[in-house]
């Protein structure tokens, strides 16, 4: 038997045959041509039916996927319509008088070269999408169409790496899990994977050679384990833990409407995160105790302008209804909607996370972030909602927003609009300059959201983006939770709550101990909140250790 261990993405145990994944096999020569301009059309041709492709998958993200990861779709489509990257190839053909799959291929490793280098995760991640349209082009010039993967019965496939486009075409009622050589947790490809339901380990540690394919093995994608010809104690052992969850999944539904108290009667509500409108199903059925988390960088993507009062009105009171009561806690604009990433481009930064982003753009748009503002509190009318702010580093800063606040609220009292008055106000704490400030921000604002990813990365100086520097991201270490102690500590002194989200929030060894911080909220994926009810239920804390 042989042992593998990678990194899991959506927990299950699978047991079948290996098969390996096959692209079509092309290899791109450099050829002198002196009809450049037929070269040049077979290019545009190409692009087209590339487009009309691109188009199709779509469709189809759209009904197996959110509709934010259907837009990665969208994003290649904009690729294949760029006139840099069009530009580029036809320059190429026309100044060298060379084939189109060798222009299209040049282009390729120059703006993939280009977006790598680049340290903000988002534009790094263009990259693979470049690959990927790359990729079907040079098919579509060298066979004229593309042929998808079809296992011919229900297996583990096993590749190198899978662009997004070739997860969306893998025939989910044919691939029983997905093993990688490389891949990223954070790419496109894993979010598409998790939105599909499909077991998987990615960065696996071992060549798995093809002299595997049709071998039996086994795929843990709890802990990440990948075992070949697995023995029969193995596959007993995989198959009971198999149970063991499946029964446990089952089992949650009895922690609906229960609270989240420990025996010795110590509250922590669960709140759920969320992307998009979309996501409410899951937060309903997981019994939410809230949204702690309400991302708006939805609206902002897969368009070239910024959306109207009316459209996010629209949005925020969908989400705000449907939660019948309980808060919805939604975050102004963070970084990475589209319109800033173009922004970046025309002034990019060394380091975006340390850079022009977040609160500081909306700041920098008064009037793009008092539409916002606007929305959310026309919004408030249809439930209780609370508004937090990301980013903010000084008491200067959390002035200047509350000056915005009351200007807006100024506004539609004046323009006799509807609206709520009364949405309580947050501040994200996520850098070391916010937790020493704690005391102070406390003083203004109605509760705290502690986002402990950003902490860590900014407390720890570590690029969570960056594979190189993972050993170094560490969720337990004793800084962090000092800095949660003492944010703790400092709200509660001037009479407001803490909620915490992030990698932290999700740990269930970490639960107790944000019970005995005194710790008010925590904010997870929908998925984690039954599991981690069940939990603080039976936790009993009267007896200290």
């Amino acid at each position: 038997m042989l042992t593998a261990q990678g990194i899991g993405v959506f927990a299950d145990i699978v047991i079948g045959q290996l098969v390996f994944y096959e692209r079509q096999i092309f290899k791109v020569h450099k050829e002198q041509v002196e009809d450049i301009t037929r070269e040049m059309m077979r290019f545009r041709e190409a692009k087209e039916q590339a487009v009309r492709q691109v188009h199709i998958l779509h469709q189809t993200a759209l009904r197996e996927v959110s509709q934010e990861n259907a837009a990665i779709f969208q994003a290649h489509h904009m690729l294949l319509e760029d006139m840099d990257f069009n530009g580029y190839v036809l320059d190429v053909i026309q100044n060298q008088h060379v084939n189109a799959e060798y222009a299209v291929n040049q282009a390729a490793n120059t703006f993939c070269e280009l977006f790598s280098s680049i340290e903000d995760p988002y534009l790094k991640q263009r990259a693979a999408d470049i690959r990927d349209i790359s990729q079907r082009l040079l098919t579509i010039l060298t066979y004229g169409e593309t042929k998808h993967f079809q296992p011919s019965q229900p297996s583990i496939l096993v590749a190198d790496e899978l662009v997004p486009s070739e997860v969306m075409q893998i025939p989910r009622d044919k691939v029983l899990a997905i093993v990688m050589q490389f891949g990223a947790e954070t790419s496109h490809s894993a979010i598409i994977i998790k939105d599909r339901n499909i077991p998987t380990i990615l960065r696996v540690g071992m060549d798995v050679k093809k002299e595997y394919q049709g071998h039996l093995a086994a795929v843990d994608s709890y802990s990440g384990h990948l075992y070949i010809d697995p023995d029969e104690d193995t596959l007993n052992r995989l198959k009971e833990k198999k149970r063991r969850e499946e029964e446990k999944r089952k089992g949650l539904s009895y922690l609906i409407g229960k609270e989240s108290r420990t025996i010795d009667g110590r509250e922590l509500d669960i709140f759920a995160n969320i992307t998009e409108p979309l996501d409410i199903e899951q937060v309903l059925r997981s019994d939410a105790a809230g949204i702690g988390l309400m991302r708006s960088e939805f609206l902002y993507l897969k368009r070239d302008d910024l959306p109207s009062e009316e459209e996010q009105i629209n949005a925020y009171r969908e989400v705000i209804r449907r939660m019948d009561g309980r808060i919805t806690i939604i975050r102004t604009l963070d970084f990475g909607a589209r319109k800033m990433i173009d922004m970046s481009r025309r002034h990019p930064d060394a380091n975006p996370a340390l850079g022009f982003r977040s609160i500081r753009i909306c700041l920098a748009m008064p009037e793009m972030f008092c539409t916002q503002l606007r929305a959310i509190y026309r919004a408030a009318c249809y439930g209780p909602v609370g508004i937090q702010f990301p980013m903010v580093d000084s008491v200067e800063t959390l002035e200047e927003i509350l000056g915005y606040v009351k200007q807006v609220k100024a506004q539609l009292k004046e323009e006799k609009k509807e609206f709520n008055p009364d949405v309580k106000i947050g501040l994200i704490i996520e850098t070391p300059a916010s937790v020493i400030l704690s005391r102070e921000l406390a003083k203004k604002v109605d509760f705290f959201h502690v986002d402990t990813n950003d902490l860590i990365q900014y407390a720890l100086a570590v690029d969570r983006q960056n594979p190189r520097v993972n050993d170094y991201y560490n969720t337990r270490h004793p800084a962090v939770l000092r800095m949660i102690e003492m944010v703790t500590q400092n709200a509660h002194q001037e009479g407001i709550k803490v909620t915490v989200s992030g990698d932290m929030a999700g740990d269930p060894k970490l639960t107790e101990w944000f019970l005995r911080t005194g710790v008010d909220h925590i904010s997870v994926s929908a998925a984690n909140i039954l599991p981690l009810k069940q939990k603080i239920r039976e936790m009993d804390l009267s007896e200290e250790t």
